[in-house]
């Protein structure tokens, strides 16, 4: 499996996925910031699935139109330690993403529609569509890689406890 090209997938993933969060709630993009967990599968193309679990903050700024995010996942087999910056200015999006452990950078680009976003992940090895959904406090991100032994990554993200939102009251 090529590491770089899926922790590159899922770090950009859980930064562009926060700001969809954000985006339904009274004070949008500000209400990002804190600290989100999750958990969620990456389907190889041979058919075996590996789970993964993540921790991820944010950090918003310039009135909501930039978010930094910082994220480290872990599954049986390897960890990422990834960071993201992102720009939104009204439906576009577009950013920066990089992965230290394994020495990936990449671009994102794509489109906000209010309820989900459709984005394009390009790296130098790897492109992938993703596709997130928005639920109160939680969010689905659905990734499809093309050129990788990797078929789907799936991911739940959701505040966590210890943040004390009013998510989990």
């Amino acid at each position: 499996m090529n590491r770089k090209a899926v922790a590159g997938a899922l770090a950009l993933s859980l930064a562009v996925a926060g700001h969809a969060v954000s985006a339904v709630s009274a004070t949008p993009i500000d209400d990002l910031s804190g600290y989100w967990t999750g958990a969620g599968s990456v389907v190889l193309a041979n058919g075996t699935t590996e789970k993964v679990k993540c921790a991820v903050t944010y950090k918003v700024s310039d009135g909501g139109t930039q978010i930094k995010q910082s994220m480290r996942c872990a599954s049986a087999d390897y960890s990422i330690n990834a960071s993201a910056d992102l720009r939104v200015k009204g439906a576009q999006v577009s950013g920066n993403w990089e992965e230290k452990t394994y020495s990936a950078v990449g671009e994102v680009t794509g489109r906000y529609d209010g309820a989900s976003f459709v984005l394009t992940i390009q790296g130098a090895n790897f492109t992938a569509k993703m596709n997130m959904s928005l639920s109160a406090c939680k969010q689905q991100i659905s990734i499809t890689p093309q050129g990788l032994d990797v078929n789907r990554i799936s991911l739940g993200l959701a505040r966590s406890a210890a943040d004390g939102s009013a998510c989990n009251q």
